[in-house]
């Protein structure tokens, strides 16, 4: 969060349900859709500005669309939140697997740095991030 855009913001463990996540094809990048019975793990964090979701729609691109959904945090208690999720659109670049933490710091990782750093280096050049 902070790399994106700028600022430390506080965050909390939440559940999105009747979500999915899986793995964008060729990448190991994660991609969420409406699936009734899954469960998408993830951190809440709140307080941001105009300009930090600024940075986040353009940091995610246009195949994703922030949708408004309810989460469930650890205390049991529930928050709306935004999520980023791929677009219907663009669902068919997702593949058939589950998007993994541990696979992602094992295969991904490294990849996901050097298309952050390089191939979005115009992000930083025009001043989005």
């Amino acid at each position: 969060m902070k790399v994106v855009t700028g600022q430390p913001y506080e965050g909390r463990e939440a559940t999105l349900i009747d979500w999915a996540r899986y793995r964008v094809r060729g990448s190991e990048y994660p991609g969420i859709v409406p699936q009734e019975g899954s469960l998408v793990c993830g951190k809440l964090y709140w307080g941001l500005d105009e300009q930090a979701v600024e940075k986040l729609d353009a940091f995610e691109g246009d195949k994703y669309e922030r949708v408004l959904v309810n989460v469930i945090l650890a205390d049991g208690s529930n928050q709306q939140a935004y999520v980023y999720a791929i677009r219907q659109d663009c669902r068919t670049m997702l593949s058939n697997d589950p998007w993994d933490f541990d696979r992602f710091l094992q295969n991904g990782l490294e990849r996901f740095i050097h298309w952050f750093v390089e191939d979005r280096r115009d992000l930083f050049d025009r001043g989005d991030l």
